[in-house]
């Protein structure tokens, strides 16, 4: 996957406060994959203090357009900096895309999608705002 498309994605799921409601119905496993996805990327961006920042401020706001554009933008440079970094995080998104709970959230980032249906026990569209 190409570095801005890597990078959207991974920045998607970071944003995302849907996770917690989520995760009882993709299942513990699936939730955990996702955040190791986010964790990394955490992890990444901590290192200089205009990504801490970036990451704070979507924190703050996570739907604002413009601060996850911000944290992309860090993300993409790291990625196209570092190729281990950039199989790293390729490899925890396929991973998680493998797993059958956590590929609704991975398309709903992927797709940047303002809804995902989720199976079993649910009987109609979650939306998210």
């Amino acid at each position: 996957m190409d570095p801005a498309s890597l990078s959207l994605l991974a920045v998607t799921l970071l944003a995302t406060k849907f996770g917690e409601g989520l995760a009882v119905q993709a299942g513990q496993n699936a939730w955990a994959k996702v955040q190791g996805v986010t964790q990394a990327v955490r992890e990444r961006l901590s290192r200089s203090e205009p990504q801490r920042e970036a990451l704070a401020q979507l924190d703050a706001s996570p739907e604002d357009q413009d601060r996850r554009a911000a944290v992309v933008a860090h993300l993409r440079h790291e990625l196209e900096s570092d190729e281990e970094f950039a199989a790293t995080i390729e490899d925890l998104v396929a991973s998680a895309d493998r797993d059958p709970g956590a590929r609704t959230l991975i398309a709903t980032a992927r797709d940047n999608a303002k809804q995902a249906v989720i199976g079993r026990d649910n009987l109609g569209p979650i939306t998210f705002s």
